[in-house]
Order: C-alpha cells, then structure tokens, then sequence
C-alpha cells in the first residue's frame, strides 16, 4: 500500500515536468534561466529567435548584463528590485540583438532557490514589445511637436465644451492678463465676453458645440482680468475633445488695428466734412457774387435794349441774344450751386431734395422712367446721413446717365432702426465689378463710388454693389442712424 503511494506522488512530478518543458519550447515568448550573476543557463527557441541567435545553444553561458541588456544599469536595478521583493512585474527594458539592434522588452521573473534556500537565479518571461514603444513614442513626439505649436502660437489657442474652457494656451491667458492657463481652465467661455456681444457669442458657440456652423469668423470684443476691454478676431470651428463634442478656436488681439482704423475713419470724416464744407463756401461765392453780377448784367442789356431807337433792330436783336447768353449762364451757375450743395437738402430734407432732384433727372432724360418709394422716415436723418446718401445718389444717377442706358430705375429709402437702407437698382446694360466697386475702363463720375465707399465707412456703414453684364446694376447701402 505504501509502495503505491508512492507510485502516486512521482507519476503528477514527471507530468508537471514534461508540461513545463512543453511550455517552456513551444512559448512564443521569450522563457529563460540565469545564475546570480545573470550567465545565461537556458533559454527556449522564441528567445533565441528574439535575440537574433540561430539556436538556443548560442546563448548558453552568455553574460545577459555583457551581451543582452543594452544599458548594464538596466540589469543593476532589475537585481535591486528582485533581491527587494524576490520578482519583478513587466520591467521594461532594451535588450540588443546580436545584429546590434535594439529592442524593447518587458521582463517578468522570479527568484530561483537552491537546496539551502538561498539564490541560485532567476528565471522569467521576457515580451518584445518594440512596435507599442516605437508607437507611444512617435504619439509622444507627436504631441510634443504639437504642444511646442500650441504653446509657441502668436495666437491665443482655447477648446471649451459645455460652455467651459477645457484648455486654454500660455497666450490666452497672457492675453487675458492671467497668470497661467489654469487660471482660465473650468471657467464659463462666456464670462470673458464683453456683455454687448455676449448673447451673440454664446448663441454661436453653442450652436457649434453641436454642428459646424457659419460665420467662422468674426470680432467681438473680451473683458480682461483687470476690467479692460479688448477686440479680438475669433476663428472656431466644432471638433471632438476627450470623446465629447467640443469646440476649438483661437484669438487674435486686434485692438490695435481698431484704433487705426477707428483714427482712419475719423480722418476720412474730417477730410469729407472739410470738403464739404469747401463746396458749401464755393456755392455761396457763386451764389452771390457771380450770380448777383450776372443778374446786374442782365438788367444792363435790358436797359440797353430799351435805349435804342426803333430804326436799331440790329443792335436790339444782339442784345436780346447777350441776354439769352446771360440767362443760360445764370442757369448753370444755378445748377452747379445746386450740385456743390443744394438749398432744398439743407432746409427741407432729404426726401424733398431727392424727388426734386429725381424731377430735374426725367426732365432732362425723358427715356428713363424713375420710381422713388420710401418708407418709415417720420422724420429727418442726421444732415451727415443725408448728406452723405445724397452724394451717394448723385453718384449713382451720373452713373445711370453716362453708362447705364437704362430705361427702369427703382430707388427705395428705407428707416428699418437701427439703420437706414438705400437701394438704387436699374436695369441698364451692367458691367462686371471690379474690387473697387467701378467698372474696369470706367472713370466714375462726381467724387467716384471709391470715395462714396469712404463716405458711407465714415457713418460707420456698408455699401455693396451687385451687377453682372446685361443684368443691371443695383447699389446697396446702409447707414447706422445712432
């Protein structure tokens, strides 16, 4: 009976052992054993072939901290640990191949005990794991060139997501007069928007947090740290951010570019008020001087005229002829005064001068057939509004008159608060536009539409103009009345 015992306990010994040693070939890893001073005592086949070996033997009485570990420092702390804790759990290391290559491995092991119980080596697993390192470390590189961008950019780079800053770059918040990114992190977007574009900038945000939406692009101003006020140029567009929709952007500090533009405008408003004002002097002057001596001299000529006998038709008849000169050149100048600043614009209006003006236009061009329609003036415009649209129907009349051959044109005057639109469409021949708002090979008449553009920025307005060959022209305009 203890004989079959004992046939009992040995049979299990010689299965484990053959199960083991089946283990230890056919493992695609690498199964390897060391003495204490890492001499290599076996190895299997899927090590050898890690290595670079034809066959196990080669390696057999190898020094792994000699020939494997490509960094010996490796080994020193995978011994400290060991001799710690009696195993090591996936140490990653570099072993090199015998071709000279480096691999990257992670190694699990265990302390082997001899009879006494002391080390008589270690035995483990060894993993190659160089494709995931080549990977995290071409992701790492990745990010890290992309954080250089970022952290490098001249703009302020940011990403919220629920109304919240997620991230935000150096640049952002030196911007925003903060001390560093974090800061900013977690706050809502929408607190650093000045409070008259706030609802604008948050419907916009949230809409892209959901979907791409337009415009992209546009200005707002921001409050920094320290109450101040800043424009910014905003470009955004909706992108994921840790697996949730998001929305990244960046800033740009414009503010200076608004006061040059702002000190530009105000020039140009100066430059147009002077002239202006010069045409307003220069009317005047032929009003009453050249004016008032061409009604002397033609009550001159009429007295003339008179003085002579009955047997002096001739000399009647060249006066009667200087007089009709007289009365034509009163005419012009009446019309030039009136080009250079019409009395009906300064002490009736605008409405009033334009349908006069319209009137004298049919009178002389019976062909063409002028509709003027306006809507919601209750009451006069600022006289720099009216002016200005004045000047601008001028310009667009002379246009008509010269190059449009239109027998339709529409003008419409419109108060839809907070501005005014004024349209003048016909349906003359058109032209294609060039970008400064003239036909190519046309010279605009009067001051030029590039001066009528100037004219109606100073108001702080925007003027758009639509033609294409054949199909007419059409003026757009609108002026913000406050």
């Amino acid at each position: 009976m203890t004989q079959q015992r004992k046939t009992i306990k040995k049979k299990p010994t010689r299965d484990s052992e053959q199960r083991f040693r089946h283990i230890f070939e056919h493992s695609p890893a690498m199964v390897y054993l060391t003495d204490v001073d890492g001499v290599i005592l076996d190895m299997n086949v899927a090590g050898a072939r890690m290595l670079g070996y034809n066959s196990p033997e080669d390696l057999l009485g190898i020094k792994s901290s000699l020939h494997v570990y490509a960094d010996s420092h490796d080994r020193e702390r995978f011994l400290e640990i060991i001799e710690q804790t009696g195993s090591v759990q996936d140490f990653e290391t570099r072993f090199r191949r015998i071709d000279g290559t480096i691999i990257d491995v992670r190694i699990t092991a265990t302390t082997r005990k001899n009879k006494k119980g002391g080390v008589a080596g270690y035995e483990g697993f060894v993993i190659d794991v160089t494709d995931r390192k080549q990977a995290e470390r071409a992701l790492q590189d990745s990010e890290e060139k992309y954080r250089i961008v970022v952290e490098n950019s001249l703009s302020a780079i940011f990403i919220h997501q629920g109304g919240l800053f997620r991230f935000v770059n150096h640049r952002f918040a030196e911007m925003l007069g903060y001390d560093k990114p974090e800061d900013v992190v977690g706050r809502p977007f929408w607190d650093v928007v000045h409070p008259l574009d706030r609802a604008m900038v948050k419907e916009r945000g949230l809409k892209r947090e959901k979907s791409d939406f337009s415009p992209s692009r546009y200005i707002f101003r921001v409050i920094k740290k320290d109450g101040t006020t800043i424009w910014v140029d905003l470009r955004a567009t909706h992108a994921t951010y840790m697996g949730d929709a998001a929305v990244v952007g960046n800033l740009i500090d414009i503010t200076q570019s608004i006061k040059a533009e702002e000190e530009i405008r105000h020039l140009s408003r100066r430059l147009i008020e002077v002239s202006e004002d010069e045409k307003k002097r220069l009317a005047a002057d032929l009003h009453d001087e050249l004016g008032q001596a061409l009604t002397s001299l033609h009550f001159d000529l009429e007295a003339l005229q008179t003085s002579f006998g009955a047997n002096l038709t001739g000399q009647k008849k060249r006066c009667q002829r200087l007089i009709g000169t007289v009365e034509q050149m009163a005419d012009n100048v009446r019309k030039t005064t009136s080009y250079l600043r019409p009395d009906l614009l300064d002490h009736l209006g605008l409405v009033p001068a334009l349908e006069w003006s319209i009137h004298d236009f049919t009178a002389r061009r019976t062909e063409t057939e002028v509709d003027f329609q306006t809507l919601g003036l209750k009451k006069r415009l600022n006289p720099k509004i009216e002016l200005a649209l004045y000047r601008l129907f001028q310009e667009c009349m002379t246009n008509i008159s010269k190059h449009a051959k239109a027998t339709r044109v529409k003008i419409m005057l419109t108060y839809s608060h907070p501005r005014v639109i004024f349209i003048v469409k016909d349906n003359g021949v058109g032209h294609e536009p060039s970008k400064r708002g003239t036909a190519p090979g046309r010279t605009p008449g009067g001051i030029g539409l590039l001066s009528m553009r100037e004219r109606v920025a100073s108001l702080g307005g925007s003027i758009d103009i639509a033609s294409a060959p054949g199909k007419g022209t059409t003026i757009r305009a609108e002026i913000p009345v406050g």
